[in-house]
């Protein structure tokens, strides 16, 4: 049998490999055969002739990187390529989820007592139950009171309270406002038809 037979027939081996490499995981073994018989079959066409080597390894050079891509975009859809691949990554798979990191969201502006110390990190109350917190800034002394600040990455910031602070916080009537004068007051002229 001539040599050129069985280069073509090492060569469509090699590239049946390739393609079974997709759907059988076998640790790159498949590969390195496939590779094995690739490389096999350009030799016995060099052995045929020095022409019929080249354009063997011509048409091996860029068949096969096409071919290797074609493969890579079917792979996705394949049972192995399903289970080895990451879809599309959506914050409820990576994020925990349960009651207690359900009800974070909800404690923002609630108030409640330092635990422990904390320097930035400690434990907190609030409602009778205990959760990891964060504080702000200044370290909160263990027994002082605290306020949810925020709540980010299910972390709980806060930060000292004080509870006369809310009266504080409430925006007191200014009697100098311009809005709650009148316009004579103000001296500008009515506008006139």
């Amino acid at each position: 049998m001539d040599p050129m037979y069985w280069s073509v027939i090492l060569l469509a081996l090699g590239v049946a490999v390739i393609f079974l490499e997709l759907f059988v995981p076998s640790g790159g073994l498949l590969g390195v055969l496939a590779a094995i018989l690739i490389i096999s079959g350009i030799i016995v066409a060099f052995m045929s002739s020095f022409h019929a080597g080249v354009s063997m390894l011509m048409v091996t050079a860029i068949s096969l990187p096409l071919l290797i891509i074609l493969l890579l975009k079917i792979w996705p859809q394949t049972p192995v390529g399903k289970r080895v691949l990451i879809g599309s990554i959506r914050p409820e798979d990576v994020l925990p989820s349960g009651d207690i990191y359900d009800e974070l969201p909800k404690l923002k502006g609630k108030t409640g007592r330092a635990k422990s110390k904390m320097l930035p990190s400690g434990i907190v109350e609030i409602n009778g139950k205990s959760y990891d917190a964060v504080s702000d800034g200044f370290a909160i002394e263990k027994g002082d009171s605290i306020i949810v600040t925020e709540v980010r990455m299910h972390k709980l910031f806060v930060r000292k309270y004080e509870p006369d602070e809310s009266v504080a916080l409430q925006p007191k009537p200014n009697d100098d406002s311009l809005l709650s004068k009148s316009l004579d007051e103000l001296g500008i002229d009515p506008i006139e038809n």
